[in-house]
């Protein structure tokens, strides 16, 4: 099926499997993959399955992947992995228009699971406000799966770093421009897209080791405490995820890393200090994180209680590499 609209396709591919409804779901849950389905950890699915069907080795539950880019190259991959009914791609371009966008709204209410690729974090955050993504709440509330990779772990959290300034000005945000200047103007945010329990006044981070990411993550917990993001937040956090590694989120908040081959992953960061930020100016900013690095470790996501300890980091953007301690040996 295709939905055509001034020479701008939404392609709806055929489903992968056959659909069968599923009568009671498990979740409600999130998957926040670090990188995306090629390099995800192969527990994330099956974690998936039990969200949708609880404890049973039967075939069951209707995934619905979003993308803004490429193809259906992960419906394959999910239908054997995970074990599901069926698995169905959903292509929404960025010239796609606010109609051709609701449109896709009624695909996501069919399904159990929805799991938005990588790519582009502008390209889905301009679906804020959209029929597909109150769709995606409603999946949510009914007790879904809601999940996503790189790009589409980015936009998870209550405030999304959505690369649209940057994107503009065709530059990407690292670490060594960030904590050179936490007020560039390639640095720009989206709030309300969603608002997950479990992500509560939190921003979430991809690749974070392989791409060195900690650094323009704790940038920007900075700029939301500055921008009066989060004006009613008493503490503002960060979530970032390595490549290779996931955390899985169930019903009551716990969550779950799971880690592939290499994967580092996943570090919470907290601040309750407001920074001082001057245009032009380095980042000085200390911050706490604790470090889930084991497969299987679990922490309360929604609490924001942790096992492990808690230990500072400073970035200082006068000195590469910026951190007063390695961050990623803890």
């Amino acid at each position: 099926m295709l939905l055509v609209l001034a020479m701008c396709v939404v392609t709806v591919f055929p489903r992968f499997g056959t659909y069968v409804p599923v009568r009671h779901l498990h979740g409600p849950g999130l998957l926040l993959d670090g990188a995306g389905a090629s390099t995800s950890p192969d527990g994330t699915l099956t974690w998936m399955h039990k969200r949708l069907l609880g404890d049973t080795a039967q075939r069951g539950g209707n995934v619905v992947i979003l993308r803004a880019s490429y193809t259906n190259i992960d419906d394959r991959h999910f239908y054997r992995a995970g074990n599901f009914a069926s698995v169905q791609t959903v292509l929404v371009p960025p010239c796609a228009s606010t109609a051709q966008v609701n449109s896709v709204g009624p695909i996501v209410d069919g399904a159990d699971a929805v799991y938005f690729a990588g790519g582009d974090q502008a390209n889905y955050v301009a679906w804020k406000g959209t029929e597909l993504i109150d769709a995606v709440k409603r999946l949510y509330a009914r007790g879904g799966v809601v999940g996503g990779g790189s790009a589409g772990l980015a936009i998870q959290g209550a405030v999304v770093y959505d690369s649209v300034a940057a994107d503009a000005m065709n530059v990407e945000t690292t670490t060594a421009d960030a904590a050179n200047d936490p007020l560039e103007p390639r640095i720009s945010f989206t709030t309300g897209l969603f608002a997950w329990p479990a992500l509560q006044d939190t921003i979430t981070d991809t690749h974070l080791v392989a791409r060195n990411r900690l650094g323009r993550t704790i940038a920007f917990v900075a700029r939301i405490f500055h921008d009066r993001l989060l004006p009613n937040a008493g503490e503002i956090y960060a979530l970032g995820i390595d490549e290779a590694s996931a955390v899985v989120v169930d019903p009551d908040g716990t969550a779950t890393v799971l880690n592939g081959k290499g994967g580092r992953g996943a570090y919470l960061i907290r601040s309750d200090t407001p920074p001082v930020l001057i245009p032009g100016q380095p980042l000085h900013y200390t911050v706490e994180i604790t470090h889930f690095a084991r497969n299987s470790e679990r922490f309360d996501l929604l609490n924001k209680q942790t096992p492990e300890p808690w230990y500072t980091i400073t970035v200082d953007g006068t000195r590469p590499p910026y951190y007063n301690q390695d961050p990623y040996t803890k």
